[in-house]
């Protein structure tokens, strides 16, 4: 061959570059449908994975995470969002003192485990600039190419299910009509009590309650609720009031945490978001203030599954 032939570049067909990238799919796939996480955030978390097996460097992170259990890659998963979230501020001081108190946005043990202890959350802080291009870069490069087919087709899904949920919204409202008026009825009676406690001790309980949902296939105990937040918060917890299983249903999809302290909400439910996720024992478990006058929209849309 002359040496002046200038080379052409090699041709990738969209098989041969998603058949490379088959690990990486996979794991996308699994952190959005399986695990139900946000489309977005999962591209970033597959992105920083992918820059830790490179730098950190991880050995084939990507490989063997499809061997190890959901919780483990959710909290994994966790740990990342964590890691971008502390490189969105300027400052470390900053994001300290933002998340300093809480102590599941403030420590990433896996990672740090993983990385032989040298990758901590000011470490990461400190080359941010250099981490952030090196996710960009994986985004644009590998994440939005390979993960395009199977992003339309969760994106697809998550509208479905919206849907449906909207559906069920809907034909829900006749039975919350029935509740409410069936409550209306019985305090005029002056027979309101609701699980042993009278009218104005159910207001003060109801200050301190932690409304939490379950998913649905995937029963729970009312001890494994207990121990896990006791473990994680300390004694908080004065009852927890879950509703047994009736009818077809495998399992309670709901259940009221009354605290001893409507102080220690706050560390429960993250301030400004909806609603936080933990996981326990591999099981989604999601956590919001208890609102008294929702009640029976809070009753009614958990029996059908409906997480509000």
């Amino acid at each position: 061959m002359d040496s002046s032939t200038t080379l052409s570049p090699v041709s990738v067909t969209r098989e041969e570059f998603n058949a490379f990238h088959k690990s990486d799919r996979a794991l996308f796939t699994r952190l959005v449908f399986s695990l139900k996480r946000d489309i977005n955030q999962s591209c970033k978390i597959v992105s920083f994975l992918l820059y830790l097996e490179k730098n950190a460097p991880v050995s084939n992170l990507v490989v063997n995470l499809a061997a190890l259990p959901d919780y483990f890659v959710n909290a994994l998963a966790d740990e990342v969002v964590t890691c971008l979230t502390c490189m969105c501020y300027e400052t470390f001081p900053n994001f300290v003192a933002t998340f300093g108190k809480n102590i599941k946005f403030f420590t990433i043990p896996l990672i740090m485990r993983m990385t032989g202890e040298s990758l901590s959350l000011a470490v990461i802080h400190q080359n941010r600039q250099n981490i952030l291009l090196a996710v960009k870069t994986n985004l644009t490069r590998i994440c939005y190419p390979a993960f395009e087919d199977i992003c339309v087709r969760a994106a697809m899904h998550n509208k479905e299910t919206e849907e449906r949920e909207k559906a069920v919204e809907k034909m829900s409202n006749l039975a919350i009509s029935k509740v409410v008026h069936k409550g209306e009825q019985e305090t005029a009676a002056g027979a309101s009590t609701v699980d042993g406690f009278s009218d104005e001790e159910q207001v003060m309980a109801e200050n301190r309650t932690v409304f939490l949902t379950f998913s649905k296939g995937y029963p729970i105990a009312e001890a494994e609720v207990h121990g896990y937040f006791t473990r994680r918060f300390g004694d908080i917890i004065e009852a927890i009031y879950m509703p047994g299983v009736e009818g077809n249903e495998q399992q309670a999809l709901y259940a009221r945490m009354v605290l001893h302290s409507a102080a220690k909400i706050p560390e429960i439910v993250t301030t400004g978001i909806t609603r936080t996720k933990y996981t326990i024992n591999g099981k989604h478990v999601w956590a919001r203030k208890f609102i008294p006058n929702l009640k029976a929209a809070n009753n009614v849309y958990a029996s059908v599954g409906v997480s509000l």
